[in-house]
């Protein structure tokens, strides 16, 4: 007798978001881990970690603007078969990243001197290369997203993050110096621009719109200067290490400041994926709804399993990397209770609806509050103290935030948030986070 196995598991566009930025986050960490195992040494290491530190920092902040400022209204372009405005989107992020990696070439004494030591930007070529290619490519999995294709964006991530491994890792596998690694980084990156090209030319159309650019330019900029304010806590806090520390000491810092993968890639896919239906105004209640029950069933599972890797990090980092990197076990748990803030949605709500400015002004005061309390903290805690205030600065931005949404608009927290087990959850992480960090290491 046959049997039927009722499989029904069905890949959304939010789903496939999350999944995708999973892979993006764990092929990093696996690159990372093999480089620990290799014979690359720590210092070499940290001159990797500089390399995509530098490139995230002069670009993270447009880029997201730029797509996420797109979002809102990329269904309103949809109804038109084939638009000139993904091409659009594109030209305005080519634009951005000649303009990032005219500024490195021109301040590379001034970048080197004040965050390096003098010591000189590590590869310079290739980094000038990757930040005009890897930036743009961002927008391949935001066109699948847009266009509801699941399943096509996880198979692009799947090839292409593959690809980015097996470049990055055999060099050093085969004795081979970081420099190759750099290289077939670059090469990775080349692989996902002619990939974009060809679903800009499968959905778009080339023509130059001088109209939307200027339009989207000035929806777009309060969100930009708000990534780059808030956005840059991590680039901060990296800063602050460079000035402090030396390569080895910044190495096992980036090594602990990565937040728990799932907590930050499946709330951010979330809330990006959540940005095209707010264009129907209609179904408001319904998105806040949505929001509600999302960020609830995150909570359930992410924060006990938040609290479980608090208990066993400091034996898993020797383990999974080596004893030079025991260190970071505190900065990573310390980066856990990020998830305090990650799980509370009311920017989600603010972009949806176009309120960018608000972004801003909140973002301003995020990193004027980052700033402070990492510098006074890390007199007393080194590099954990850096740590602690970017925790901080990150939830007062979220408060802030959600009395704006009641101001604005009128949305109880308890609209998109169940507050009372959120609560709970975070006493009872603060809580593990004390007894593990104070009582038993």
């Amino acid at each position: 007798m046959a049997s039927k196995f009722p499989v029904s598991f069905k890949i959304t566009p939010v789903s496939a978001m999350q999944i995708f930025q999973l892979m993006r986050f764990s092929t990093l960490i696996l690159i990372g881990v093999v480089f620990t195992k290799s014979d690359l040494s720590t210092a070499v290491i940290g001159q990797y970690e500089t390399f995509l530190f530098l490139a995230g920092a002069v670009s993270f902040f447009w880029m997201n603007g730029l797509i996420q400022g797109f979002l809102p209204t990329s269904r309103e372009h949809s109804t038109s078969k084939k638009s000139s405005v993904l091409f659009n989107v594109f030209y305005l992020m080519i634009a951005f990243s000649v303009l990032c990696a005219l500024f490195v070439l021109v301040f590379e004494h001034s970048i080197s001197g004040t965050l390096l030591k003098g010591t000189g930007i590590p590869y310079l070529n290739y980094l000038l290369v990757y930040i005009l290619i890897s930036s743009p490519v961002g927008l391949v999995e935001y066109i699948y997203l847009i266009q509801n294709q699941g399943k096509q964006m996880l198979v692009y991530g799947a090839i292409s993050y593959a690809l980015m491994f097996l470049l990055v890792v055999l060099p050093p596998v085969l004795g081979l110096s970081i420099e190759y690694s750099l290289a077939g980084l670059v090469f990775s990156s080349v692989f996902r621009m002619v990939w974009l090209l060809v679903l800009l030319l499968r959905n778009s159309l080339p023509n130059f719109d001088f109209g939307f650019i200027k339009k989207h330019l000035k929806s777009a900029w309060p969100l930009i200067f708000s990534m780059l304010l808030s956005g840059s806590g991590q680039y901060i806090d990296g800063f602050i290490i460079t000035s402090y520390f030396d390569d080895a000491t910044f190495a096992i810092f980036r090594y602990g400041a990565r937040e728990f993968p799932l907590v930050l890639l499946l709330a951010n896919a979330f809330s990006a994926s959540m940005l095209p239906g707010f264009a129907n105004r209609s179904s408001l209640k319904s998105n806040l709804e949505k929001i509600r029950q999302n960020s609830q069933q995150l909570g359930n599972w992410l924060f006990p399993l938040s609290g479980a890797l608090m208990l066993v990090s400091h034996w898993v980092f020797p383990v999974v990397f080596n004893v030079n990197f025991s260190g970071s076990a505190t900065i990573f748990n310390i980066y856990l209770l990020l998830i305090v803030s990650r799980l509370l949605f009311p920017q989600t709500i603010l972009i949806g609806l176009q309120k960018n400015r608000a972004i801003l002004w909140t973002s301003f005061l995020e990193i004027v509050v980052n700033v402070t309390l990492s510098l006074w903290f890390v007199q007393f805690w080194g590099v954990a103290g850096v740590a602690f205030g970017t925790v901080c600065a990150y939830l007062l931005e979220k408060i802030v935030l959600v009395v704006l949404v009641r101001k604005t608009y009128g949305f109880r927290i308890n609209d998109y948030l169940n507050l009372k087990q959120h609560l709970l959850y975070s006493v009872l992480l603060s809580g593990i986070f004390v007894v593990t960090e104070f009582l038993i290491y």
